[in-house]
């Protein structure tokens, strides 16, 4: 059975630490979350100063997939292209209260 998310894409505030590391330094984030979904974190980051929907997108599909949330590829696209930083918090905040993340 699929789960929720833990966080709401739009609560971004619901881990400060995270929303503030987004807000500063988005590479930032993005790197540790790549990293903490065992990819490469260097390459998202770099995609990300190109194109930041783009790692947003593949990293938020990475932990629905691992963490069997539901949802789908077009609303995937959708946030990532129009809520860029959020979903970057979420996906990160997801992994960090799933117990995955190396902060």
């Amino acid at each position: 059975m699929a789960s929720e998310w833990k966080q709401g894409l739009f609560n971004c505030f619901g881990d400060c630490g995270i929303c503030c590391c987004g807000l500063c330094c988005s590479p930032c984030l993005t790197y540790g979350t790549a990293n903490d979904l065992g990819k490469s974190g260097l390459l998202y980051c770099l995609l990300g100063c190109i194109m930041p929907c783009i790692p947003a997108l593949l990293l938020r599909q990475e932990a629905r997939e691992r963490y069997n949330i539901e949802g789908e590829t077009m609303g995937d696209v959708g946030t990532a292209f129009c809520c860029t930083a959020c979903v970057q918090c979420q996906t990160a905040v997801e992994i960090k209260e799933r117990g995955d993340s190396s902060k």
